[in-house]
């Protein structure tokens, strides 16, 4: 008996340590009305937008414990949507793209301005009875450390502990969320989104069971796919650039956090630039604006041999983990698993970002380990869009997969 006590006490202790008391203070953020919803979701989604929302939409920035990538207790930020008189249907976890800049973190929404990725979060879930979370992530919103950028798996932390944040905020609000827990995001967050799903599959807690989950346009595979478009050679400057800004995300994380100088990746000209850039509070349009003017003046020709370093591109070229650049990739590779929640993953058919071969890896990879077509699904965005303008018509098909399942979304296969 009395280990048999010792064994339960042990089960309460796990319990709370893993749900447990991960608030640590919120704020709102204000009240979007009925009619700012329904008209903001209009704008946003067009002929995708899901049916008109009935009810006020609440904002609060809560603040959260988390860890860091050195296990360290950290305090995150991140925000809460949801509809006044509770959100029977449940709880959404949606993992925002990538951004450098601060004041775009989700937390800093007050229902006034323009937010368009936390905007169609917002009205696309909280418009049908969900509360929508969004983890700001470490080193965005409040916290102040360099973002594990492009990470999945470290990321994923961020969302599964404001996950217990919200469940105890809403005990104190005495507000009411449905038991169910659907998981998705786009772009950097669709692969957070996979990462998190993964993660919390090994939890016990009824808390953390997934119900369904939506990844979309996520860079899934990190080491292969990824890897080979930032090495494609494009010869115009959109894709140059593009594939530097994304790159220059991932080594400023290495510089922060490792003390990997960024001459170790970069020519000397680069290096310096993007050190200043993102000294100073950096914006998503600064960076690009700076790594093309910055490269012009290199005469890169619109290259990568002329502006990365010799043997950082070699690395690169052949997958070689003895680089600390591309060992982070094959460490957040999150697509060779066996989801036992339903899932669809979303992605748009000639996407430019974030290729649509990441979704083709993962699906054939977990078919290979067994995964039925009854479990894990695929759903295209077509042609017509772009990465940019493919959120709205991706977290439409994510409504559509968590209100009715697979049914609900025709094309899915």
């Amino acid at each position: 008996m009395k280990a048999l006590r010792l064994f339960l006490f042990t089960l309460v202790l796990f319990a709370v340590s893993v749900s447990g008391q991960t608030l640590v203070s919120s704020a709102s953020n204000g009240t979007m009305s009925v009619a700012d919803v329904n008209e903001r979701m209009t704008k946003a989604f067009g002929e995708f937008a899901p049916s008109a929302a009935t009810s006020n939409v609440e904002l609060y920035k809560i603040t959260y414990s988390s860890i860091d990538v050195n296990k360290k207790k950290v305090n995150l930020t991140g925000l809460v949507a949801w509809p006044v008189g509770g959100a029977p249907k449940g709880l959404v976890v949606y993992c925002h793209g990538t951004t450098v800049d601060r004041d775009r973190s989700p937390s800093k929404f007050k229902g006034k301005g323009e937010a368009p990725e936390t905007i169609e979060a917002i009205t696309g879930f909280a418009s049908g009875g969900y509360a929508v979370i969004l983890p700001d992530y470490l080193g965005l919103g409040d916290h102040k450390g360099a973002h594990p950028y492009p990470l999945s798996a470290v990321n994923a932390r961020s969302g599964m502990d404001m996950i217990s944040a919200v469940r105890a905020f809403s005990r104190q609000k005495n507000y009411r969320i449905g038991r169910e827990l659907f998981i998705t995001g786009y772009s950097e967050g669709g692969g957070v989104a996979m990462a998190l799903t993964r993660s919390l599959q090994s939890y016990m807690n009824e808390e953390y069971q997934v119900t369904r989950s939506a990844p979309a346009s996520g860079p899934y595979d990190l080491s292969g796919t990824t890897r080979k478009f930032m090495l494609e050679e494009t010869g115009e400057q959109t894709g140059f650039v593009l594939r530097l800004y994304l790159m220059s995300y991932a080594t400023n994380y290495l510089n922060k956090q490792k003390g990997i100088k960024l001459n170790t990746f970069y020519k000397t000209a680069l290096a310096n630039a993007l050190g200043v850039n993102y000294r100073l509070s950096p914006s998503d349009e600064g960076v690009i604006k700076n790594i093309g003017i910055t490269t012009t003046l290199m005469r890169s020709q619109n290259r990568l041999e002329n502006v990365l370093q010799p043997g950082f591109l070699r690395a690169m070229q052949r997958n070689d983990k003895s680089n600390p650049f591309v060992r982070m990739l094959q460490e957040n590779d999150v697509y060779n698993w066996s989801p036992s929640s339903p899932m669809l993953m979303i992605y748009v058919d000639k996407d430019f970002v974030v290729s649509p071969e990441n979704t083709r890896v993962a699906i054939d990879a977990m078919r290979r380990n067994g995964v039925p077509a009854s479990r894990v699904k695929t759903a295209m965005i077509p042609a017509t869009f772009n990465h940019l303008t493919g959120i709205a018509p991706a977290i439409s098909k994510a409504r559509a997969f968590f209100d009715g399942g697979f049914g609900s979304v025709p094309e899915a296969q």
